[in-house]
């Protein structure tokens, strides 16, 4: 099956000019310190290749509360990383960093790895590579990494066994030195679970001694019109996480602990296929009941209602009638649990399911016990119990801001508490 995933920008470097006289080039030197993740992460792909003014990351995180990302993507032509506009986002990066958030960087992507200049094609060798690799974690301060492997990369076994050898190379150097690498491995998937060359990049890996701290599911055209999105991703997860169990030799909770899952929000490259925000509500719930470890969604650039009624997938909107930021505050509810910075998948025995914002709780007025407060800062899904006025509440639709009570009747009064 054609999997053609991402949209990229056709003007990667458009403005950049104007941005990097405002913002000095970050250097190894002077970037911050990476920040310790959370268990459960929402990080959206961010299209490098793409123009936007000012500080985008560090402006999401303060509009959405959203402060994780995944920069998409490095190129590796002539074994030699770049980035679109390093120069720009290197000191957005920094300044997230500084504010506690922080991002993993995406290598190969559709284009990258269709004309195969993704680093495992175009280095000679494991160490070769990891080299190139070795140098996006020290100029960029990063301990998050994705590479995203589809196209005709899955098809090359050297590329694959090359690809494996290197990151195993890099997640030891980064040991040797006290840094804890989480590396992730992003792969095309149908609803059944991950084609037969997807499934063999993961088989890859596993038979050249490196396993993934995170297989993420790219839920997104499947090329079938009308498919229903939301619950053709959530079938993905299921199988794949089965897939992932296989292969690695490990439980099925710890499978779902190491397991991702990212959309093409709204209008999909294939016709007919469109991601509502009824199914992020879905995939965000379904994904949390199943403690899975990371959610995404192709791209922050595009959740916006800019090209409404759009029938054909473009790189700056996603083609739906939507609030800007949107998705990214449904999807925002997902971060949760202790905070990690990686290393090794055997670190953590097995992932635990998000808590509801009902997990702690308070005492009431009246002397009972009341759920955790309402929050106007929180994502909250059906389901979800909070309280509020010494009464308890609980969602039945996904809202965020929605005061219980109120005229949107997104709750449920449960009674004095």
């Amino acid at each position: 099956m054609n999997k053609k995933a991402f949209v990229r920008s056709a003007a990667a470097t458009a403005g950049a000019g104007a941005m990097a006289a405002a913002l000095a080039v970050t250097t190894a030197t002077s970037a911050h310190a990476a920040s310790a993740w959370p268990a459960h992460v929402f990080a959206p792909y961010v299209d490098t290749g793409l123009y936007y003014s000012g500080n985008p990351l560090t402006s999401w995180a303060s509009s959405y509360g959203t402060k994780y990302y995944t920069l998409a993507f490095v190129d590796g032509s002539g074994c030699a990383w770049s980035l679109p506009s390093e120069s720009t986002w290197a000191p957005d990066i920094s300044a997230l960093q500084a504010a506690g958030g922080d991002v993993s960087v995406s290598f190969g992507g559709y284009t990258t790895d269709s004309d195969g200049t993704d680093l495992g094609a175009t280095c000679s060798s494991a160490s070769a590579m990891a080299t190139q690799v070795e140098g996006v974690v020290t100029t960029l301060g990063v301990t998050h990494l994705d590479f995203d492997i589809e196209s005709s990369e899955q098809d090359n076994s050297a590329d694959l066994a090359r690809t494996a050898q290197a990151l195993a190379l890099v997640r030891s150097w980064g040991s040797a030195n006290g840094k804890s690498l989480f590396i992730s491995y992003t792969v095309p998937t149908l609803s059944t679970g991950l084609t037969s060359e997807g499934l063999a990049v993961i088989q890859a890996a596993a038979a050249n001694g490196f396993t993934p701290n995170v297989v993420n599911v790219m839920a997104m055209d499947y090329g079938t019109s009308g498919t229903e999105m939301g619950t053709a991703a959530d079938s993905a997860i299921t199988a794949v996480a089965s897939q992932v169990a296989g292969t690695f030799n490990v439980s099925s909770s710890t499978a779902y602990g190491m397991l991702g899952v990212t959309p093409m929000i709204g209008q999909n490259d294939s016709s007919g296929e469109i991601f509502t925000l009824a199914d992020a509500s879905t995939v965000e719930s379904f994904a949390a009941s199943k403690g899975i470890a990371w959610t995404s969604f192709w791209s922050e650039g595009r959740d916006n209602g800019g090209c409404s009624g759009s029938t054909s997938a473009s790189s700056s909107c996603s083609g739906l009638t939507q609030n800007t930021g949107q998705f990214t505050q449904i999807f925002q509810g997902f971060t949760s649990g202790s905070t990690s910075t990686g290393g090794s998948p055997s670190a953590s025995a097995s992932a635990s399911a998000r808590p509801s914002p009902s997990a702690s709780a308070t005492t009431g007025g009246s002397g009972g016990t009341c759920a955790a407060a309402w929050s106007s800062s929180t994502a909250y899904t059906s389901g979800n119990e909070v309280s509020y006025n010494g009464h308890d509440w609980t969602a039945n639709q996904w809202n965020y801001n929605e005061v219980p009570g109120g005229a949107s009747g997104a709750w449920n009064d449960d009674g004095a508490c």
